[in-house]
Formats: structure tokens, C-alpha cells, sequence
């Protein structure tokens, strides 16, 4: 089955078809893989958490 419900962005704009917008873009620095953090996870937790 398909369902007909659209997956929209909170501002009404649609997502199927298009793709995500990237609202950030995060990239890994040398001091941290140096460190073996993972900065991309790190960061995508602080804007859930609203940091």
C-alpha cells in the first residue's frame, strides 16, 4: 500500500521529491578525529536538545 499523507516541513513546504534542506553544515576537524570524537553526532544531539 501507499499512503496518500504528504511529509511536510513545519512551514508547510513539502519534503518528498525534494530531498532535506540542509540547514547546517557541519564539518570534522582535525583536532577531532585526532581526539576520536564524532563531531557530526555531537552536534546533530545539541540542535535536538535545542543547545
Amino acid at each position: 500500500m501507499i499512503s496518500g499523507i504528504g511529509v511536510l516541513y513545519p512551514d508547510g513546504t513539502e519534503t518528498q521529491r525534494k530531498g532535506v534542506r540542509i540547514d547546517q553544515e557541519i564539518k570534522p576537524t582535525i583536532t577531532g578525529i585526532k581526539e576520536g570524537k564524532d563531531e557530526l553526532l555531537e552536534k546533530a544531539i545539541a540542535i535536538i536538545n535545542g543547545v
